[in-house]
């Protein structure tokens, strides 16, 4: 039975700004998969909480905070794949979803496969939401045993 471990490195973009909020990634991390069984019929899950955090100074109380995840190693949001580390130019493929049921792809083209959260935020203060991306890897993917990565930009607005 060969075994893989995998991880999917995910980075935050810079805070962005609209009128008088700013919004900044405050936590996001590592979506890992753990270790892969090529020979399981069951596809292989994870979940990565990612927390925005938005502070106020003026301007309207509701924000509408918009998440978007880049390609990272795929050629489309619907086909990301993570990449041997050893060069040999082998990867699985694998999805970002926005639902559970991984049933959305979650990509960056805004009002298609985006999330927004709306978010009062107090004057001169600040409040936070939570994103949840939703991984999966397809099962029986031949592939050599290794470790496999990608990196996806995280960017947020307002």
């Amino acid at each position: 039975m060969n075994r893989l471990a995998l991880v999917l490195w995910l980075l935050a973009l810079a805070s962005s700004v609209h009128a008088a909020t700013t919004c900044r990634v405050t936590r996001s991390g590592t979506l890992s998969f753990g270790s892969y069984d090529v020979m399981s019929p069951t596809p292989s899950d994870s979940l990565l909480n990612v927390d925005v955090a938005c502070d106020r100074r003026g301007g309207p109380q509701r924000v509408t905070v918009m998440m978007r995840l880049g390609l990272g190693n795929g050629p489309a949001v619907n086909a990301r794949r993570l990449v041997h580390t050893g060069g040999t130019g082998e990867y699985l493929q694998y999805g970002l979803f926005r639902d559970i049921a991984r049933s959305s792809v979650w990509g960056y083209s805004d009002g298609v496969d985006t999330v927004a959260r709306e978010l009062a935020v107090p004057n001169n203060s600040s409040a936070t939401a939570t994103f949840v991306i939703y991984g999966r890897i397809q099962p029986q993917q031949d592939v050599p045993v290794g470790i496999y990565t990608d990196s996806v930009q995280i960017s947020i607005t307002p």
